[in-house]
């Protein structure tokens, strides 16, 4: 098909996802480029947070998130039910026979169902309306506050300590788009392998709702670029990796399994030197922006909680793995696609454990979804009809 014969529309869109893989391919060159030549200095950079004790959260946090994403369920089946109930296929109706012989009649029963087929053809079952998606997806991020405000009260202490932010929001953000550009060949890679292996075509309800329902495309775009990030993020991130971080540290230990260590902690920045305060006689601008420039000569004091021989330490990766590995099965029926996603998931596991912030992994997990959304709206909006 030529460019002259699509529409306004489809040329916008064709536009827009020529230029976002153009940048893409750009800044996948770009960044891998830079981490051959500088692979030393990216290493050795102050900015990588070394082995610390994280312990505060608990078995009890993480039933706590399963039960508020629970309770925001219930509301909306709540709010949904009369769509529920419409959606629903008719009871049978007895059929009216001819006493004579036994049978229906085929002249009444004709009519009646294909009027049964037109009318359920027509609405559908409500989980696959896009409004229902949205709906589903908004109601799991509710849950995910309500599980973080829960597990703020119950440690009594800051988003900051227990592991939610970092308070460094700029470097938080390059350093996921950084390693958005450095870990997509590897995980397209892995999915292309995989579908050529098993022959077996990737499956989502997103896509099968916008092949139908075109018109929801803003909405499964939230859902899929910002909702489905926040609350993965959250879950796999946040609390199953600091619940190994505890397991880790603490064994067997019943109590501190299910609750946590609530040991007295100070912030951050009053415990330990900052290790992300940039010397002010740098002047490369992209060293000062990211933090990868030199760090002022004062060196942190060793921590009460850890042995000297494990200052300089980075966490152990068995716990990325394992977070990567339940974030890949959580998807299992998904198709193949489960399998790139571990190495996905493994990937956002260990950013995580090197930041302590949920932050770069919500970017760089938006960024992969919205790739594949940029996808779909191409083969929904752009290509012409088979």
């Amino acid at each position: 098909m030529q460019p002259q014969e699509l529409s306004p529309t489809q040329q916008i869109i064709t536009l827009v996802a020529g230029l976002f893989a153009m940048g893409l391919i750009f800044g996948i060159f770009m960044v891998h480029a830079w981490v051959l030549i500088a692979w030393r200095r990216i290493m050795a950079w102050s900015g990588w947070l070394k082995d610390q004790v994280h312990d505060r959260v608990g078995l009890v946090d993480l039933m706590g998130c399963f039960v508020f994403i629970v309770l925001a369920q219930f509301v909306l089946a709540g709010v949904f039910y009369k769509e529920f109930r419409r959606s629903l296929p008719e009871p049978p109706v007895p059929i009216p026979s001819d006493t004579t012989i036994g049978v229906p009649d085929p002249a009444w029963i004709k009519p009646m169902v294909l009027a049964q087929d037109g009318q359920q053809a027509a609405t559908g079952p409500i989980t696959e309306s896009p409004w229902f998606m949205f709906a589903a997806a908004l109601s799991l991020v509710v849950g995910s506050i309500a599980s973080a405000i829960y597990t703020w009260q119950r440690t009594k202490t800051t988003p900051r300590i227990l592991g939610m932010t970092s308070g460094k929001f700029f470097r938080d953000v390059t350093v996921g788009v950084l390693v958005f550009f450095w870990i997509t060949p590897m995980v397209i890679l892995v999915n292309l392998g995989v579908s050529q292996w098993t022959d077996i075509e990737y499956q989502h309800p997103v896509i099968d709702s916008l092949r139908a329902k075109a018109w929801g495309y803003p909405l499964l775009f939230a859902s899929a670029v910002i909702f489905a990030p926040l609350w993965e993020e959250y879950a796999f991130r946040f609390l199953l990796v600091n619940w190994l971080d505890t397991l880790r540290h603490h064994g067997l230990n019943l109590k501190h399994l299910f609750f946590g260590n609530d040991r007295k902690q100070l912030e951050p920045s009053t415990q330990v030197h900052d290790p992300y305060a940039v010397n002010s006689q740098d002047t490369n601008p992209f060293d000062n922006a990211v933090g990868m420039a030199s760090i002022a000569s004062s060196q942190e004091p060793e921590s009460k909680e850890l042995p000297s021989d494990m200052q300089a330490a980075y966490p152990p990766w068995w716990i990325a793995i394992v977070s990567g590995l339940v974030f890949g099965l959580a998807h299992f029926e998904y198709g193949v696609s489960w399998v790139p996603l571990v190495v996905l998931g493994t990937v956002l596991g260990r950013v995580y454990q090197l930041q302590r912030s949920i932050l770069p992994c919500f970017i760089i997990h938006a960024l992969f979804n919205s790739m594949a959304m940029v996808g779909f709206a191409v083969e929904l909006f752009a290509k012409p009809a088979s």
